[in-house]
Parts: C-alpha cells; structure tokens; sequence
C-alpha cells in the first residue's frame, strides 16, 4: 500500500483505492491532548484519546473550473466539515473544501478512516484512508492540447476515464488503449507536422508515413526504427516507445490493479507528450516570426 500526502489523496487517487496518508490533523487539538495527558501522568494516571480532529487549516491545491480560474488553487476546509476522526474503529467522515480564489466552486470528499492505533494519535500516526464518493467526481480535467491529440475519440477517452476514477482498471486500460489505436494516424501525423520544420528528418518521416498502414498502435511502432528528435522526448525517453510498453502488455496477464496503474501512465505519457508537440509547433512559429520581422528591417 503506497504513502501519500493528504493532497495527494484528494486531487490523484482514485475512488476505493486504500492508501496511506499522515500529517493531516489539527495541530492544537494534538498539544491540547498531549498537555492534559502529561498533567494526568504526574499524578500518577493514565489517560488515553479515543479522539482527534482534522486540520481546519488543509488548503489542498485543487483544480477550479470556474471562467475566473480555470487552473489549480487553494481550497480552504468548510465548518460543514466532519472533523471529528475516530482512533479506535474506522469511521466516515466528509470533508468540504472550497476555492479560496473564486469562492464559489466546492468539492465535497466522503473519505473512510481507518486508523493504524487505538488512541493518542498525531501527525507522524499514520492512517489507512479511501475515497468512498465525491461530488464533483473525481479526475482532472484533460488539457486542451490532449483533446485535441485525441479528437473524435473523447467519448472513448471520458469512459476510459471514469473507469479510472472509479478505480476499475482493465475497463479504464482497455478504453485508452482503443483510443491510442483509433487516434495512430493523428498521432503520428502530429509528429510529422514537427519533424518538417526542419532538415533531415527524411527518414523518420517516411517510416512514419508507412506505418499508418497498420491498424494497431503496437505494431506500427513496430516499423519505426529512427529515434523522435530530443525536443519531443519525455525526460530523456521516447514517448511512442513508452506508450508501446504500455499498450503492448496483455490484460490476461495482469491484475486489475496492475490494470490500473498502467491505464493511469498511458494517461500521464499521453498529456505530457501533447504538450511536446504544442510546444514545438509554438517555437517554431514564434522563430519563424521572429527571423521575419529581422529580415524585413535589415532589407529596409
């Protein structure tokens, strides 16, 4: 069972999925109890709290899909919070967030709270915790520039999604991976409009070009043998490469878990790899722009 920050579990795991959190209770209600355990000891007894508190003060970064934020900002926790946790059996609680920004768009997390100890907790006490609901549902909002990559295949795309959100892993696998096979043309496509912004990319265009005969994502990477120019590498690694290791592992063989994991990384290779892709077209046409305007000065 993987450890995550309180943040973490709120914006990336999805539902149903036990994980380890810590260092998301309040501060004062922890040395409040520790002072009146250490005056109950001097006198000789002993005193254990079957109780704690969430933090007032969690500002999670959360995305806000209002038209005055549209991006990632704080949310501030809500008195119609349950903050009360329970040490000594697992518990429901349900926590409210709202954007500090617009103050207008909330979340509302249902998280199940199973602890780790039966009494005298703090922020080093670590707690066994999954989202049991949340409205609005869980998932970040897939960037512009991946809708455009994916295209007329983002119905696929949103149902693939949810299965991931909703932790179901050999659904959410199966959708990306039909996406990816449907969306191939484009892909490569994308990546041809790249390479002929400048020289000597001949090759690998043409192997681009001939392996959109295949149906299968897989087996096109198969015919490309030229390695994608650095700029469009994710930290050092060749993003088709990345997605065939994904796509090309066989659903039989894997647990739904595993199902989901690589779902999720399909996902994560995919946006970054868009991003790429914008962002070379970008440069080159601000350079292109740039080179325009310097040589129409200098003939002047």
């Amino acid at each position: 069972m993987s450890q995550v920050t309180f943040n973490q579990l709120l914006d990336d795991v999805p539902l149903y999925t036990l994980v380890n959190v810590s260092g998301f209770l309040c501060d004062n209600t922890i040395k409040s109890q520790e002072q009146k355990r250490a005056v109950v000891a001097m006198g000789q007894g002993v005193i254990v709290d079957k109780t704690t508190q969430l933090s007032g003060k969690l500002k999670p970064s959360l995305y806000c899909g209002s038209d005055g934020c549209n991006n990632y900002t704080y949310f501030e926790m809500l008195n119609t919070s349950q903050q009360l946790v329970v040490l000594n059996y697992p518990s429901i609680n349900k926590a409210v967030f709202r954007c500090c920004n617009c103050r207008q768009n909330s979340y509302e997390f249902y998280l199940e709270i199973t602890p780790t100890v039966s009494g005298n907790a703090n922020n080093d006490t670590i707690f066994q915790i999954q989202k049991v609901g949340q409205q609005p549902r869980h998932g970040k909002r897939a960037p512009s520039k991946a809708l455009k990559l994916i295209g007329k295949e983002r119905d696929l795309f949103f149902k693939g999604s949810l299965n991931e959100n909703q932790g179901m892993g050999i659904g959410a696998f199966s959708y990306y991976r039909r996406v990816i096979d449907s969306q191939k043309d484009k892909i490569f496509d994308e990546i041809i409009k790249v390479l002929t912004l400048t020289t000597g990319n001949e090759t690998l265009i043409q192997e681009l070009t001939d392996a959109k005969a295949e149906t299968q994502f897989t087996k096109a990477i198969d015919k490309i043998n030229t390695a994608l120019p650095d700029g469009l590498k994710i930290s050092g690694h060749n993003p088709l490469t990345l997605l065939y290791k994904a796509l090309s592992e066989g659903l039989h063989s894997h647990t739904d878990e595993e199902c989901l994991e690589l779902a999720q990384d399909i996902k994560v290779v995919l946006f970054e790899f868009s991003e790429r892709l914008d962002l070379a077209l970008r440069e080159s046409k601000e350079l292109t722009g740039a080179i325009g305007r310097l040589v129409k000065r200098v003939n002047n």
